[in-house]
């Protein structure tokens, strides 16, 4: 007797444990999210609206239909234009080739006026000769002694321009055009010569007492030309 109450004494028990837990629903837990799992407010995301005017607009590729939404651009945007850079110009063979170009017209007559190839005048022949490498300047002489870059006696190089005042009676004002090709040598075409010549300033005493000043004009942008 005492067997069968210790027996009633735990199926009730049991009983009513595994009723309670039948009856209730297991709890599932709350799944986390990484923003709560960091620490941080999770983000506002305002949906894409479409719109009808006609700012920025931006197609929209995820979808096949031609839908176009409202690009999220800030309005301070300072726009830089960028120009290709020019090419890198070889100076130095500029200037050889100005002085073979020169020197080819060795012995060509000087008749006042012309401009070449079977004839030239001293502006005639420096802008025979410059625009054969790419340089543009101007017809006469006067003009041209305004271009470049200022360039006196004692720093002119290959290839710099020179001009002098060969009047009778000076004046200061330029008058005939040469080219410079170092150690003391030019060559120009000379009325007094009558032709294409290359002279010294040392044995030419008179064309350096009416020496005005030099141009370098090979340091400048190049103006491509054909003759």
């Amino acid at each position: 007797m005492k067997k069968i109450n210790l027996l009633n004494i735990t199926i009730i028990p049991t009983f009513i444990l595994f009723t309670a837990c039948s009856n209730t629903e297991p709890k599932v837990a709350k799944a986390t999210s990484i923003y709560e799992l960091i620490g941080i407010a999770k983000p506002i995301q305002e949906p894409i609206q479409e719109i009808t005017e006609e700012p920025i607009q931006v197609q929209d590729k995820r979808t096949s239909n031609r839908r176009f939404f409202q690009a999220n651009v800030s309005p301070n945007i300072e726009y830089i234009s960028y120009k290709r850079p020019l090419p890198e110009v070889d100076t130095y063979a500029i200037i050889n080739d100005i002085e073979s170009n020169a020197k080819h017209f060795l012995g060509t007559p000087y008749v006042w006026g012309a401009t070449g190839p079977d004839t030239f005048d001293c502006s005639g022949f420096t802008q025979w000769v410059y625009r054969d490498v790419g340089i543009t300047i101007p017809r006469v002489s006067r003009e041209q002694a305004r271009v470049g870059e200022f360039i006196s006696f004692e720093n002119l190089r290959r290839g710099d321009m020179i001009f002098f005042d060969t009047k009778k009676h000076r004046s200061g004002k330029v008058t005939h055009v040469g080219i410079y090709l170092g150690s003391g040598n030019f060559i120009h075409a000379s009325s007094a010569g009558k032709k294409v010549v290359i002279y010294n300033f040392n044995q030419k005493e008179f064309y350096k007492k009416r020496f005005l000043w030099g141009r370098r004009v090979t340091s400048m942008n190049h103006h491509y030309a054909s003759n």
